[in-house]
């Protein structure tokens, strides 16, 4: 019989950090949202063991101290157990021109979808448009020409891909795209004024 001793690492706490906290709780409309929902079923789909619950609390505890959006491109800072923030960045995949083209006119040509998102509501024909082209507008989806439509990384130690961190960030811009629907069609490369006229 093995008598090798077990070794224990003591417990490990992130850092605190002031920063951007989840603030949405189940009783508000933005939770309720089909989108909403759906972003969070696509990002628990990426889930690497405990990973995705520590990102929530990371998210709930204000881990995430930078976030900065650029069109399909997210750069952010999150604080973990280290000194220092960790960098992470996520590139969504934007369906090509044309594609991009055709979607906002297919929205521009029903007035009542363009007064919808005006009005932060996302009609779930919008997530239908973006099939037709090969597209998900949601995070983590497989292209049907191969291979997935967002990338992700961090430089923190973490093997796992997404790490906590990365999951930190998703649900902050998960709490963006709750609130402003406007923000998931951004990501996928179609901006606000092609789709509004604003």
């Amino acid at each position: 019989m093995s008598s090798k001793k077990k070794t224990k690492f003591p417990p490990r706490f992130p850092r605190f950090a002031a920063g951007l906290r989840f603030q949405l709780r189940p009783s508000d409309e933005a939770m309720r949202s089909w989108w909403w929902r759906e972003w969070l079923m696509a990002i628990s789909v990426m889930s690497a063991g405990p990973r995705l619950e520590k990102g929530r609390k990371y998210a709930l505890s204000g881990q995430v101290v930078s976030l900065k959006i650029d069109g399909s491109h997210v750069d952010a800072d999150v604080v973990g157990t280290r000194s220092g923030a960790y960098r992470v960045t996520l590139d969504f995949r934007a369906p090509p021109a044309a594609a991009r083209r055709r979607i906002a006119a297919a929205i521009r040509s029903e007035p009542m979808n363009v007064a919808r998102l005006l009005a932060g509501d996302m009609p779930i024909e919008v997530a239908s448009l973006f099939r037709d082209e090969g597209f998900s507008l949601f995070p983590g989806g497989k292209l049907s020409a191969g291979g997935y439509d967002m990338t992700c990384s961090c430089n923190c130690p973490d093997w796992a891909n997404p790490c906590k961190h990365v999951f930190a960030v998703l649900f902050i811009l998960g709490e963006e795209i709750a609130l402003n629907p406007l923000r998931l069609l951004e990501l996928r490369g179609v901006k606000t004024e092609d789709v509004c006229g604003k």
